[in-house]
């Protein structure tokens, strides 16, 4: 009676939306360091839930000299 109501929790599976959330947000941080980030490509980055491509993102946010340099090496 006291599970009844217990929904199935996957635990793996929230910590991949943290982790991925927590690559997103590292991705704004650097590109905020350049300038301004637009509503559209915050939304994007944060719809985000391929680990991989966010951590390529990663990379060339920290590299990346202007956020239309971004934008073009990740087509966003």
């Amino acid at each position: 009676m006291l599970f009844d109501s217990f929904e199935a929790y996957d635990v793996q599976e929230t910590r991949r939306v943290s982790r991925a959330e927590g690559k997103a947000e590292l991705i704004l941080d650097f590109l905020e360091e350049l300038e301004a980030v637009p509503e559209d490509l915050k939304s994007r980055i944060m719809a985000e839930q391929d680990l991989e491509k966010l951590k390529a993102w990663a990379k060339l946010a920290a590299k990346a000299a202007s956020l239309e340099e971004f934008r073009e090496k990740t087509g966003l």
